[in-house]
């Protein structure tokens, strides 16, 4: 995200940006100095955007304006005061609205006269047309970037120092609206998910991973193959290959700075199963709540609230896993519960091996019998996974509202079958002792984990240490009682094709949300700390 000022001449855009850059800490990019820059290094001597454009002509001019978006365009989170007329170049133009909260500032024409002219009127307002010269030139501004702008500020009264507060609060709205995305997850790292189960593809678009950093199709396929349906006995028998197509943002096997942009097409839908469901409500679904939401819902396995939506985000977690690894971070996840069956060992290595990906291979046993017989019972069980992100160096979070253990539970609880997280021994420490629960420390390090490896919402640097308690599929063939749309009793029994327990598939969602969250997170704490961010840039580089 950038942040852009554009306006005309005298509408404060240099010295309201200094003083935003002061408030705020973001660095301000001046593209009228960096066109005066670019020249100077490529011809050897140094000339003013003016005097550019009267030595070398248009076309070069414009061709630099190019060169300087696209280098700008380059810079997350900073300042960019545009000059000129660069914003009015359509291919500048275009580049520098990429991912960016467009600022407009304009004034009343005499005000805006009277600012251009306070230090002497310049050469092309001279004369006695220059005043009228200007004002066309204005108002021509105005019809071409008021469309574009997302907050619009006239400054024709107050301090330099008043408008840049009234900017800043506008853009820190702006800025909370945008966060507020439903399809969207995260600050800088951003993945929006979009499609619906029973629509012809689902997909995602991973943006805000830097340039240079090496991915695969083979690498993302590998945690989709996790997730897929059909896999197993213990899950649903709808057959999807879930093949991921990369149609933008990687380049002979490297990201290119650019959105990833990935999707997967259905292949086994069957809609009529669904033709009952028309105008009955499934309990356990979101079917009422969306219905009374949108006063409409997609009664095809849910549409947008079907659990093959987190396909998309298996897609961007394998991205986001990816790159963590490179840096030491290792996330498993694996079934500690289901159907009331506990593990009572774990041997990492067997995850894999057993369709419920319990690390206990004789509970894997009775836990798979368990789900087999509710399949058969024409019903469904629930479970308890386990999550573990060992590597995460101490100082990961933020205080207050920005907590880790925050932002990694809001992430995991987006998944609708999801409903409860706790953190390190999470509920036993409500029946312990302040002794008892603490965490000592000697010889450098923690002697025990009971926080899970977060203390204050920060990294300690233990393993973070999750529980996760997934319910019960809600789609069973058992008859259940429900309401039907204009609120009359009714009976249903869901036909198609369902898990018995959805567990076992959730094991990767939850990895992938819990490396999202991460990778987010990392990419704050760059900011604050820019060896965090040098860690990617040696990954670029290697």
């Amino acid at each position: 995200m950038k942040i852009v000022i554009m306006g005309p001449k005298g509408a404060g855009k240099s010295s309201i940006g200094r003083i935003l850059s002061a408030n705020t800490g973001l660095q301000t990019i001046d593209t009228d100095r960096m066109i005066e820059d670019l020249h100077e290094q490529r011809d050897g001597h140094r000339l003013t955007c003016r005097e550019i454009f009267a030595e070398h002509g248009e076309s070069c001019f414009r061709q630099l304006e190019c060169d300087v978006a696209a280098e700008a365009n380059r810079h997350d989170w900073h300042l960019i005061v545009t000059g000129g007329s660069i914003m009015l170049n359509p291919d500048s133009r275009r580049l520098l609205r990429h991912d960016a909260l467009l600022i407009y500032l304009i004034a009343s024409p005499e005000v805006l006269w009277e600012r251009a002219t306070a230090h002497g009127t310049p050469p092309w307002l001279e004369g006695p047309e220059g005043r009228d010269r200007f004002a066309r030139e204005v108002a021509f501004r105005d019809e071409v970037l008021r469309p574009f702008a997302d907050v619009v500020v006239d400054t024709t009264e107050g301090t330099p120092e008043e408008l840049a507060e009234q900017v800043g609060s506008l853009i820190n709205e702006e800025l909370a609206i945008l966060s507020r995305s439903a399809n969207t997850f995260g600050e800088i790292i951003r993945l929006t998910t979009f499609g619906e189960s029973h629509g012809p593809a689902i997909g995602a678009v991973f943006d805000g991973i830097r340039p240079g950093i090496e991915i695969s199709a083979e690498t993302i396929q590998r945690e989709l193959d996790r997730r897929r349906p059909g896999q197993s006995k213990v899950v649903t028998y709808r057959k999807e290959s879930d093949t991921v197509h990369i149609l933008s943002g990687v380049f002979e096997g490297k990201t290119t700075g650019a959105p990833i942009a990935m999707i997967i097409y259905n292949q086994d839908q069957r809609s009529e199963n669904y033709d009952d469901l028309k105008d009955v409500f499934r309990p356990g679904h979101a079917d009422f709540t969306f219905y009374r939401k949108y006063g409409l819902r997609d009664h095809r396995g849910g549409g947008r609230s079907s659990g093959r939506e987190t396909a998309c985000r298996v897609a961007g977690g394998a991205v986001a896993k990816e790159l963590l690894a490179k840096r030491g971070v290792r996330i498993v996840a694996h079934t500690v519960e289901l159907a009331g069956i506990r593990a009572q060992t774990c041997d990492y290595d067997v995850i894999e091996s057993n369709p419920v990906r319990c690390a206990d291979p004789e509970a894997a046993k009775a836990m798979e019998e368990a789900v087999l017989a509710a399949r058969k019972d024409c019903d469904s069980v629930g479970g308890i996974v386990q999550l573990e992100i060992h590597g995460v160096p101490p100082g990961l979070g933020d205080p207050v509202f920005g907590k880790l253990d925050a932002r990694l539970t809001s992430a995991i609880m987006t998944m609708g079958a999801v409903k409860g997280v706790e953190v390190g021994l999470g509920f036993a420490l409500a029946r312990m002792r302040g002794s008892e629960s603490n965490d000592p420390m000697a010889g450098g390090t923690f002697v025990s984990n009971n926080c899970g490896g977060i203390l204050g919402g920060i990294s300690t640097g233990e393993p973070v240490i999750m529980r996760v308690a997934v319910k019960p599929t809600s789609s069973i063939a058992k008859p259940q009682r429900t309401l039907d749309v204009s609120g009359a009793d009714c009976t249903i029994k869901v036909k198609g094709r369902h898990d018995p327990c959805i567990v076992p598939r959730a094991v990767p969602v939850i990895e992938s949300m819990a490396a999202l969250a991460i990778l987010d997170l990392w990419e704050v704490q760059a900011r604050l700390r820019p060896e965090w961010g040098r860690q990617w840039e040696s990954a670029s580089e290697a």
